[in-house]
């Protein structure tokens, strides 16, 4: 299956409000991301706004989490093989970040080498790792979240619920917390080798991370990284050997389709349409593209923490082709250098 070229101008503006749309803000409903229609159309968020804000603790399912600090019932957090009552997390009370990568193997790499940096505190290893990869060291809560945004977003919920309990609802010391992901990505328009820091994470269309409310809507979330949190790594790593930016940064729900790839077994697109699309994302701002950003940054925001970021490296520029063919060097060093960004950022904030 083929479509033809795209048109110019055919994508059109992310934001612009079609004259046939019936969609509004439900005023009804708490959550002002939640929409409703009134007659068929296409729906059409509200632009979104930057947020300088405390945690909402209005957004905290207050119904469930109260009760885990009351004693009321214990909270499991499946996924990481531990609940609120285990004895091993109250060597997290004094966590300071949470940072989140794809594969476990990076976690155990970013554990040991805090560890070092930390004078050689103890690396804490939660006991289940089928799904998820966790180590905790001198202060900092490192956590593997798998690929795509619905795998990142379980281990997210559970990290949130487990910072929560950790700060005892308290939600100054909530914000105080940092939070990041590190990991690869595709380039647009930036050769392999950049190290990009997001400061919006957006979905394939360019808007919001979203997902269906049954049959009745949508929920919408805010997708903005702080921006005094990304120009901050940015200062940390001016004299590094590499090419540090930040931009915005698509995240794709799908590795092939999604991302307008020509080499996967399932193909929708032709060179021109993939061209067409990768032109107009890089013409609205977006610098690479990658598989969970736009969810880690509309959960944070919903939470409203204050400190939260996403350093990607890019493997390679969508805009000359498809696969990564860079060495096996090339690619340890693409890696190793987003690290490298996180932690020049870590130590300037908690050790220096």
């Amino acid at each position: 299956m083929t479509r033809p070229p795209i048109p110019a101008g055919a994508y059109g503006s992310p934001w612009t409000k079609s004259a046939t749309a019936g969609w509004s803000p439900d005023s009804t409903r708490s959550d002002p991301h939640r929409f409703r229609s009134s007659t068929a159309g296409p729906l059409i968020p509200l632009p979104p706004t930057q947020r300088e804000a405390p945690v909402k603790t209005e957004n905290i399912n207050h119904a469930f989490l109260d009760g885990v600090l009351d004693g009321s019932h214990e909270d499991v957090y499946y996924h990481f093989g531990i609940a609120s009552g285990d004895p091993l997390l109250t060597k997290l009370r004094g966590v300071k970040a949470v940072v989140m990568a794809g594969s476990g193997g990076r976690i155990n790499e970013f554990a040991q080498r805090w560890s070092a940096l930390s004078g050689g505190s103890e690396i804490v290893a939660f006991p289940k790792e089928d799904r998820f990869v966790t180590r905790y060291t001198g202060g900092v809560l490192f956590a593997s979240h798998g690929m795509g945004m619905p795998s990142a977003s379980i281990a997210l919920q559970e990290l949130m619920r487990m910072v929560f309990f950790l700060k005892r609802g308290d939600l100054e010391a909530m914000d105080e917390v940092f939070w990041c992901r590190v990991g690869t990505s595709g380039g647009v328009g930036l050769p392999g080798g950049t190290v990009v820091v997001s400061s919006e994470g957006l979905m394939a269309d360019l808007r919001p991370y979203r997902l269906l409310n049954g049959g009745t809507g949508e929920y919408w979330f805010d997708g903005h990284f702080p921006a005094t949190t990304y120009d901050a790594i940015l200062a940390a790593n001016e004299h590094t050997d590499f090419p540090i930016v930040s931009g915005k940064t698509v995240a794709g729900n799908e590795f092939f389709l999604e991302q307008f790839r020509l080499d996967g077994a399932v193909c929708m697109e032709t060179p021109e349409t993939k061209m067409g699309w990768l032109r107009w994302i890089h013409d609205n701002g977006v610098v690479n593209i990658e598989m969970e950003g736009a969810m880690i940054a509309g959960y944070l925001n919903h939470w409203g923490f204050s400190k939260f970021a996403m350093i990607c490296c890019t493997l390679l520029n969508r805009l000359e082709g498809d696969q990564v063919t860079a060495s096996v060097e090339q690619l340890h060093k693409f890696s190793e250098d987003s690290g490298v960004a996180l932690f020049n950022y870590l130590e300037a904030t908690l050790l220096g």
